[in-house]
Formats: C-alpha cells, structure tokens, sequence
C-alpha cells in the first residue's frame, strides 16, 4: 500500500467512533513485564482513561513481538494498531479527544519539553537499572523476562534484550555511569516535575494533560514495584507532592473502576502510596 493511500486508511479510521471493544496489549502482568514496560502501559492507560475512552487490557507473553514497533505497550482499535504514548495520543486526537487542547503554544512546548524530560531520565533510568544492574538483571530482569520461554530460549532472549539496551546505553553515555549517578538524575528530575507540579493538582492546573498521564505511570510504578532495594522508590518519596500527585489520579481514574483490566491491581496489595 502506498504512503497516500495508508494515511487515507487511516484517516479514514480516525473518523470512526471509538469502539467499545478497544484493547490494550502488554506483557504478562504479574510474572513477565518488567517495570520499564509497566511504567509505558499504565501511562498509555491513564491517558486513555482521562480521554474517558473504555480500554481493555490483554496481557500476552509475545505483546513485544506483536508490536508494530517492537515496543509495548500497543492499542488495538477497529482495524488499526498504534503503539507507544506518542503515536497513542496522535491517533486520538485525530478521533476528536485532546487533553492538552486548552493549552496555549507556550504551555505546548512546556508540556512537551518536560515530557522529554520524563522519557530522556525516568525510562531511561528504568532501562538501565533493570539491564546495567549486575544483581537486578540475575536476579529479576533475566527470570522475568524469559519467564514464558523453555530454555535454552528463555536465557537467548533475555542477553539478546540485554544486548540492544546496553548497546543503547552506550549510545547516549550511560553505559559508564554508576548506578548512584543514575539515581542522582532520577532525583534532579522528580525535584524538576515537583517544582513544575507545585501545589497544583495536575502541571497545568486543573485539567490533565498527556504529561500528567506520562508522569504518573512512571512514578506510580516506580512507588510500587518491588525491587532487590528501595533506592529507587526512595527518591520519589523525597517529594511529598508527587506521591500525593500520584494518590489523586489513583483514585479519580482508576479506583472504582474494572481493577482487573488495569495495572494498578497487580500492585495495590504489594505497597500503598499513603505508608
């Protein structure tokens, strides 16, 4: 299909109500998705909830290799599939819903520019501790990871994933960094979004935006996940108004409604937000 005729398609798709149907793809919650990933799906979760648009979500061993880019998490809408927050927010605002519609160009860019500032630190931080952390990796990213697969498959996949992120990483210079350095720039990040948050309920105000959505499924499931130590979680508790930030938007989006379609169950009885 040519590039003219693939964007009629899918305009042509955008024009189309959003389907009750509508499903979300990811790993296996509760022993193969590793917090990287967690985070990126609950993101695209809680946006999708703020846009109030029904979501389902389907966990599946292979949702990596289903994906049209290699990356979770991925939408299933009619006959289109879209992955990854960016993409995810495009497409829908070409079916008519925006949080960020209210914004002025300045507030745009801002709102982009801290977004950047969330993928380029927080996910990035994510990747290197579960691939670069010599006892993370044995000890939860290999195990998880690999956990759907016999061996020898299991092990091959996960130095093969391991490979592509620390090839990554030394592409962007994190390969040398200290595992201290890394939680030292999730610290000057989580005190950036506090400042930025303030005493507000979202960062721009009263309505949220696709960084409100992007900041709490990574703070939310660095809160929640159970790692080999807490250093990471540490860091963002050191912000009172972010755990707050992260309890508000717990409960207007996600108590209340199907808990076992969303990320939040598999976490809610490991570690409350409130200790």
């Amino acid at each position: 299909m040519s590039l003219v005729a693939e964007a009629f398609v899918t305009q042509l798709a955008a024009a189309e109500p959003w389907p009750e149907n509508a499903a979300l793809y990811q790993q296996l919650k509760d022993e193969q998705i590793l917090l990287s990933d967690n985070a990126s799906s609950l993101a695209v979760q809680a946006f999708l909830q703020m846009c109030n648009l029904p979501i389902r979500v389907v966990c599946r061993a292979n949702a990596e290799y289903m994906s049209p880019s290699g990356k979770v998490p991925f939408i299933h809408v009619g006959n289109q599939v879209v992955s990854e927050l960016g993409p995810i927010v495009q497409f829908v605002k070409a079916k008519g819903h925006s949080l960020s519609d209210g914004l002025d160009e300045v507030q745009k860019a801002e709102m982009k520019a801290y977004m950047e500032l969330v993928n380029n630190m927080l996910l990035t931080a994510e990747l290197y501790l579960q691939w670069c952390d010599d006892v993370t990796v044995e000890e939860i990213t290999h195990p998880r990871y690999g956990s759907p697969y016999p061996w020898p498959l299991n092990r091959i996949l996960s130095y093969q994933k391991q490979w592509e992120v620390k090839r990554k990483m030394k592409a962007i210079g994190w390969a040398g960094k200290t595992l201290e350095q890394v939680l030292e720039d999730v610290d000057q990040c989580c005190q950036a979004l506090s400042q930025r948050l303030g005493t507000q309920p979202y960062f721009f105000n009263k309505q949220p935006t696709e960084l409100d959505a992007l900041v709490f499924g990574h703070l939310f499931t660095i809160l929640t996940t159970q790692l080999i130590t807490d250093e990471l979680s540490e860091k963002v508790k050191n912000y009172s108004n972010l755990t707050a930030f992260c309890r508000r938007i717990e409960q207007q989006y996600f108590e209340g409604h199907d808990k076992d379609s969303s990320a939040i169950a598999a976490r809610s009885a490991k570690r409350s937000l409130l200790r």
